[in-house]
C-alpha cells in the first residue's frame, strides 16, 4: 500500500529510496496476504463501489500499484479496462501484479529514472504514494497530468492517528488530514473533490479515500 512514483520528485536521498525499493521487493511475496488480513482490501472495495463507472471501457493507470490491490478493487467494482498501466519502483512487486491483474503495460521506475510516457489516461489510481515523497504537490501535479480533462482520480492516503505513527516508523511515510488533503487536491487542479473515510478495522484508523476529477 505503499510505494514510490518516478522522478517528478526527488523523495529523500537516492540512498534512502534505494533502501525503500529494497525492503519493499522483500516484502512482496506476502504483502497481498499482509494487507488483506489488516482489511485493506475490503476498504479499496468499498471505495472503489463509491467511484463513478464509466460508460465505455476506460485507459486505467495505478500509480505505485505494489502488487495491485487497488487496481484489482477497481476492476471488481467497474470491470476490465480497456488498458491497464502500472508502475511501481519495486520490480518484485510489479512482477506479483502483473501476474494477477490483465497489464497492458508494466513499468518498473527505479530511483532517478526518466519518467516513460504515458499517454492521457481517464482513470488514475494511487494508494499510499504521495505520503513518501518531500512534495507532495509535485506528485498530485504529475497525477494530473496523466489524466485527461474531466478524467477520475481516486486515492488512498494515511491520515494522523497513533497507529500512523508506527507506520511511520517503519516506512517513514507522512500523513494528512482530510482538510488537508482536499486543500491538496485542490492546489494541484482537482475539483470534484469528496472524501470517503473506511468504516472498520486499521484503514479506518490510518487512512482516508479520495475521489477527484481533473479539472
Amino acid at each position: 500500500m505503499l510505494r514510490l512514483l518516478p522522478r517528478f520528485d526527488r523523495p529523500r536521498s537516492a540512498a534512502q529510496s534505494g533502501a525503500l525499493q529494497a525492503i519493499y521487493d522483500a516484502a512482496a511475496t506476502g504483502w497481498q496476504d499482509g494487507i488483506s488480513k489488516l482489511g485493506f482490501i475490503n476498504a479499496y472495495a468499498q471505495l472503489m463501489r463509491n467511484a463513478p463507472s464509466p460508460a465505455t471501457p476506460p485507459k486505467v493507470l495505478d500509480a505505485g500499484t505494489g502488487t495491485g490491490a487497488f487496481a484489482q478493487a477497481w476492476i471488481d467494482a467497474h470491470g476490465t479496462p480497456a488498458t491497464l498501466t502500472l508502475t511501481d519502483i519495486s520490480r518484485a512487486m510489479l512482477q506479483v501484479a502483473a501476474t494477477r491483474l490483465p497489464a497492458t503495460q508494466v513499468l518498473t521506475i527505479g530511483v532517478g529514472d526518466e519518467v516513460p510516457h504515458v499517454p492521457p489516461q481517464d482513470i488514475v489510481l494511487c494508494a499510499h504514494v504521495i505520503e513518501h515523497l518531500d512534495d507532495p504537490h509535485a506528485a498530485l501535479t504529475w497525477l494530473r497530468d496523466r489524466l485527461r480533462p474531466d478524467g477520475t482520480l481516486i486515492m488512498a492516503i494515511s491520515k494522523p492517528h497513533w497507529c500512523t505513527a508506527l507506520v511511520r516508523w517503519r516506512w517513514g511515510n507522512a500523513a494528512y488530514t482530510p482538510d488537508k488533503a482536499h486543500a491538496m487536491l485542490k492546489a494541484a487542479g482537482f475539483t470534484a473533490i469528496s472524501a470517503h473515510p473506511f468504516t472498520s478495522g486499521p484503514p479506518s484508523r490510518v487512512s482516508y479515500g479520495y475521489i477527484a476529477q481533473r479539472a
